[in-house]
């Protein structure tokens, strides 16, 4: 009588733990790779937006030569229909839902007219929101080279307790400093992007350095 004996392979335990191990760190690998894309993706988005915000401000206020029209912006309820009407900012940002125009953080964005160096409505400021999560954000923020955007000056607000203005360029010590403590206060802080400000001048020097 013949007796035919197979022999079956399989995968020991040990085998199978190995195997799901490197599925498990191949997928956290994976996971912190696509974060650490998104955070680049919108800072870059961020930078382009408010550089062409910018532009479109300045393009469409030329003719009065200040920009006093973005002061109407503060008081009104419906968000400003001049910004929408104007395209001032892209459509891309406006969340219809809201009826509000939103960065990539998904948190609004507004426009206002401020003082150049006395009140003469001479220059405008973007202020740019950020949840209490995104304190690399604030870092990266502030740390970029904002030259061609035209930022002279930034405010950094984390609620009621914080409060610091900021004339670029920033070292990175003060900018990871200040930025820890905004977003140490449990607030959603908020940056403030100041265009064509004199920071020199009495007016901002009182303000900067009260």
């Amino acid at each position: 009588m013949n007796i035919n004996i197979k022999n079956e392979n399989g995968r020991s335990m040990i085998e199978m733990l190995g195997v799901l191990a490197i599925i498990g760190v191949l997928s956290v690998g994976g996971i912190a790779g696509y974060s650490k894309a998104m955070h680049r993706y919108r800072i870059n988005k961020t930078i382009e937006q408010i550089t062409l915000i910018a532009g479109n401000i300045r393009s469409f206020f030329a003719p009065q030569r200040n920009y006093k029209g973005l002061s109407d912006c503060r008081n009104d309820n419906n968000y400003c229909k001049l910004i929408k009407k104007a395209k001032l900012m892209p459509d891309e940002m406006w969340d219809d839902t809201d009826k509000r125009f939103k960065n990539v953080f998904g948190q609004v964005v507004y426009l206002y007219a401020e003082n150049k160096s006395t009140t003469d409505e001479q220059a405008f400021r973007i202020d740019f929101n950020l949840t209490e999560n995104e304190e690399e954000a604030c870092i990266d923020l502030l740390s970029q080279d904002w030259t061609n955007a035209g930022v002279n000056l930034f405010r950094l607000v984390g609620g009621p307790v914080h409060n610091k203005y900021l004339i670029p360029p920033i070292d990175v010590a003060t900018v990871v400093k200040e930025c820890s403590t905004a977003f140490g206060n449990g607030y959603n802080p908020v940056i403030v992007f100041f265009f064509d400000i004199n920071v020199n001048s009495t007016y901002w020097q009182r303000i900067i350095n009260p």
